[in-house]
């Protein structure tokens, strides 16, 4: 019995934490004035004969950098499959986020090896259930879910 249970969480976690989720395809400009015969685009319409050949206003907008990534933890985790396994102030599958604030000092050395284990996975320092690696996470993400983690007390 206690076999076909770990099986079953160890599917379950497999299924929550892995998966091939397909890549967002976006396009590489939205620019819709842009396009060009020579990179596969519509080619411009001719201009009629009695138009002026006045060169079209152009408007520069500034760009707008995107926020720096990795910076709130919470939200980091909230937009991943964290949730799935892991819960503030009760244990699901994996422990209570509280419980490892408790079990590992904030300090740099526990802030890397915990991102480490969130991207390559681990097993044993919660019992037999494996936690699955999570590799398209960057350490710089790891690094910030596990500085939220470890200021919940």
């Amino acid at each position: 019995m206690k076999k076909t249970l770990f099986v079953m969480f160890l599917a379950a976690g497999i299924y929550a934490c892995g998966g091939s989720e397909e890549l967002e395809k976006k396009p590489i400009s939205t620019n819709e004035e842009n396009k060009n015969s020579q990179i596969g685009g519509e080619a411009p319409a001719p201009a009629p004969a009695d138009a002026k050949t006045e060169a079209p206003a152009v408007v520069v907008e500034p760009k707008k950098e995107a926020a720096p990534a990795g910076k709130d933890g919470l939200a980091l985790i909230e937009g991943s499959d964290c949730r799935t396994c892991h819960k503030n102030d009760a244990k699901l599958i994996g422990p209570a986020y509280n419980e490892v604030a408790k079990k590992y000092p904030n300090n740099e050395k526990n802030v890397k090896m915990l991102a480490e284990k969130i991207i390559q996975g681990g097993m044993g320092n919660w019992g037999e259930i494996p936690m699955a690696a999570h590799p398209n996470i960057s350490q710089e993400d790891a690094e910030a879910m596990v500085k939220y983690i470890l200021s919940i007390k």
